[in-house]
């Protein structure tokens, strides 16, 4: 099944509108920079998407205008007034019982802010439009008790839904007055009014997908959020699908916040990672690892150089020692390569004597061919760590596979024939290979999770350009590769040298 990833930034609001005013430009110049960062960050990451959206293009626009108009004649907004503790940084009112009084780290002065996330919070009274969410709450209830795996991992899902059971669902301030917040999309019909920023980013998942000429016909989704904005995704866009009549997302996966030192990363505090920075210093592959293996859903990650250093060089040092050994210039890869076309790698293993060896290769083929199933039902479950984990028990068996039979210590014998191998030889002819097949697998699992670093090995393993596809990524599904690859004093890029590349 194809995959439709759309990523992107959301642009208006009063946060916005502030941090324009004081760089001194126009929001919409403001918003192209921050866009511009976004686009080349996800470029330096080597993060392909099919749509990068902003919240200004043309076509949200539009889109919004439709679903405001839609859920407007369906009788589910109505104008009144509004008050509340409002906080612009999370574009949002809070009620008494989500606020608290707390003193500012740097002054010690007294404020109120939100207990969940943090943020200052002001007391606001005005008009504005409200959405009818208290008409839901109960259908709400119903699609939750259905769909349990709809709000991942589980810890989220009961938060919701507790929410929801625990009490009143109150009608959600959806707009905000022109006179103060001039950054938005204008009410239609109503330029005395901007649409609250939440109500037009969250709609942004179907402008991606041509909303409304796609209309009811839309795919549902999976959305990847961060746990602080929970409530926007898992309560207020599917009440406002349903007003619309359009279908539910799939899930809604919710991640963690990265940390420093345990702590949220903050200009103030000086404990800010910039992942630009950090990629053209250890590269983005390095970057990309480190984020994989350490991300858990349930828990926050914690970044610091030391981890991100010790992850690469984990990698380099296991998978190019690998590598190096398999590709000496002691072994005869394409020999061995050639005898297993010849003769199938089954009827080969089993005129292996070492019963032992025996079993330790065919443990391995198992562990590597049920790779590709494996790592696919962990990616489907956000389980980042796990298939990375799944590539290195593969290395680790290999590497075992090396220590106890040492095939540098398998001195070659002479043939029987011109086409038979002596037991001693078979043995050292398979171990190489599947030290070396096992890589060649791995590299082309890991092209997801790593590009550069995979390219770079599969290169050097001299693997076709068209064999670098999932189908080829169990043992003995490709035996073309490996053709002048063992390591000469000649060669332009030595292995000794691979290891500086990756460096």
């Amino acid at each position: 099944m194809k995959t439709f990833f759309t990523t992107g930034t959301d642009e208006h609001g009063l946060k916005v509108q502030a941090a324009a005013d004081k760089a001194g430009i126009d929001p919409k110049t403001f918003c192209d920079g921050l866009s511009d960062k976004f686009k080349e960050l996800a470029e330096i990451g080597e993060i392909q998407y099919d749509r990068f959206i902003r919240t200004t293009d043309r076509d949200h626009i539009v889109a919004v205008n439709h679903f405001w108009k839609t859920v407007y004649d369906k009788g589910f907004i109505y104008k009144g007034q509004h008050s509340g503790w409002y906080s612009v940084s999370d574009e949002a009112f809070y009620t008494e019982t989500d606020i608290e009084e707390a003193a500012d780290e740097q002054t010690g002065t007294k404020k109120m802010i939100s207990k969940e996330t943090g943020s200052e919070v002001n007391f606001e009274n005005e008009e504005n439009y409200f959405f009818k969410m208290g008409q839901f709450r109960e259908p709400l209830i119903q699609f939750y008790k259905s769909h349990p795996q709809f709000v991942q991992p589980a810890k989220h899902f009961d938060t919701v839904y507790h929410e929801l059971i625990s009490g009143e669902l109150h009608d959600l301030s959806i707009s905000r007055p022109s006179s103060r917040l001039k950054w938005g999309i204008p009410v239609p019909n109503d330029d005395s009014q901007r649409i609250y920023v939440w109500f037009d980013a969250l709609i942004n998942y179907l402008t991606s997908l041509k909303y409304p000429e796609y209309g009811a016909d839309l795919t549902p989704a999976t959305h990847l959020i961060g746990k602080d904005i929970t409530r926007f995704h898992c309560i207020h866009w599917p009440i406002f699908l349903m007003a619309a009549d359009l279908p539910m997302p799939k899930r809604v996966v919710v991640h963690g916040h990265w940390l420093m030192g345990g702590r949220k990363m903050s200009k103030s505090r000086g404990n800010v990672a910039d992942p630009m920075k950090i990629s053209h210093y250890y590269g983005a592959d390095a970057l990309r690892l480190f984020m994989m293996r350490n991300s858990v859903l349930t828990t926050d990650g914690d970044y610091s150089e030391e981890k991100l250093n010790n992850t690469r060089n984990e990698f380099i040092d296991k998978f190019c020692n690998m590598v190096t050994r398999g590709l000496s210039k002691n072994f005869d890869i394409e020999s061995a390569l050639a005898n297993i076309k010849r003769n199938s790698l089954s009827s080969l293993i089993s005129k292996i004597d070492d019963t032992e060896l025996k079993k330790d290769l065919l443990s391995l083929y198992q562990k590597v061919d049920q790779l590709a199933k494996l790592m696919d039902e962990d990616i489907v479950n956000f389980n980042m760590p796990r298939p990375i984990d799944r590539v290195w028990e593969c290395v680790r068996s290999v590497n075992a596979l090396f220590d106890t039979y040492k095939p540098w210590t398998m001195k070659p014998q002479e043939k029987n024939t011109e086409n038979e191998n002596t037991a001693l030889d078979l043995s050292r002819q398979l171990v190489v290979f599947s030290a070396l097949d096992t890589m060649r697998c791995s590299f082309i699992l890991l092209q997801a999770f790593i590009p550069k670093y995979s390219t770079l090995l599969l290169d050097r393993l001299h693997v076709a350009q068209d064999r670098r596809g999932i189908e080829y990524s169990k043992i003995g599904a490709d035996l073309t590769y490996g053709k002048n690859a063992v390591h000469k004093k000649k060669d332009k890029v030595p292995l000794t040298k691979l290891k500086m590349k990756l460096d």
